[in-house]
């Protein structure tokens, strides 16, 4: 999807490969994904810039199974669309389609707070910066490449420079008290991937900044929950309307009429819908 508005660090699309900084260890290491299998036979190569010790393979192995969510059943969420036309469309149309997740909890969270109330093109935009800025970065034949920033670097960072890359204060603010608890111990974040959605969404909104749209939103997006939907959001919104009430505007209610009859797939079937209309033609 982000390969759609152009170059978006740290996720980069480029002729058929993925690139991406991640943290293994005590030094970030670029990986190269390409694909190498067939959509009902699929295989990622991973390529990686640098030699890697036993315990940085092995922190890596555990991250690219959150990113690339090798357990997701795409059987089972092509079984539930045939309950409707559309969706088995839809399926059809993008089927193997996997979104990579981010690598940390953290990362979703703060993924969530750029787009709360603004466009995703302008998330992207000030997310983008934000990785340059504050993210460590790999030199490869010549080019950078970044890392999403790590707790420390955001917690060091004077919230008044963070808003200077297109944040509103109170996001800033958000985003460097957060990387603070994390980084302090005060919040681990990787634990709530152990509990319950509800568990899950209570945690969350007890963050400032992080409502139930921010908390959903970092269930299905960063955690995988694919069952969770975030029915407040409004491209969410704007694609059922689209898809279902010829263009009539709807809120929540509407979306969840429409979509929870793909349950437990009710968040993917949002994200499916949405790159159909959206994204993926063009």
């Amino acid at each position: 999807m982000h390969g759609r508005f152009g170059e978006s660090p740290p996720d980069l699309y480029e002729n058929g490969l993925y690139k991406r900084v991640v943290h293994v260890g005590a030094k970030p290491v670029l990986i190269i994904a390409s694909s190498e299998g067939t959509i009902r036979r699929p295989h990622i190569r991973i390529e990686v810039h640098r030699p890697l010790s036993k315990s940085e393979t092995k922190s890596l192995k555990a991250l690219l199974d959150v990113m690339f969510r090798s357990s997701f059943d795409f059987n089972g969420f092509r079984k539930v669309t045939r309950k409707d036309r559309l969706m088995s469309i839809v399926a059809r149309e993008v089927r193997g389609l996997r979104p990579i997740a981010p690598p940390t909890i953290f990362e979703a969270l703060v993924i969530a707070i750029t787009e709360q109330q603004i466009s995703l093109y302008a998330a992207i935009a000030i997310r983008s910066r934000l990785v340059r800025t504050y993210g460590e970065s790999v030199s490869l034949e010549g080019r950078k490449f970044y890392a999403f920033p790590t707790t420390k670097s955001l917690a060091r960072a004077n919230p008044a420079q963070v808003r200077t890359l297109g944040l509103s204060r109170s996001k800033a603010s958000y985003m460097t008290e957060l990387a603070r608890k994390v980084e302090g111990g005060e919040l681990d974040l990787e634990s709530l991937r152990k509990k319950s959605d509800e568990s899950v969404v209570s945690e969350l909104t007890k963050i400032k900044g992080i409502g139930r749209w921010s908390a959903e939103y970092v269930l299905v997006r960063g955690m995988g929950r694919v069952n969770s939907l975030p029915a407040d959001d409004l491209g969410i919104q704007r694609a059922v309307s689209q898809a279902y009430f010829k263009g009539k505007k709807i809120g929540s209610k509407e979306v969840r009429q429409i979509l929870d009859k793909f349950a437990p797939y009710s968040g993917i079937a949002a994200f499916y819908l949405m790159y159909y209309l959206f994204w993926g033609s063009g």
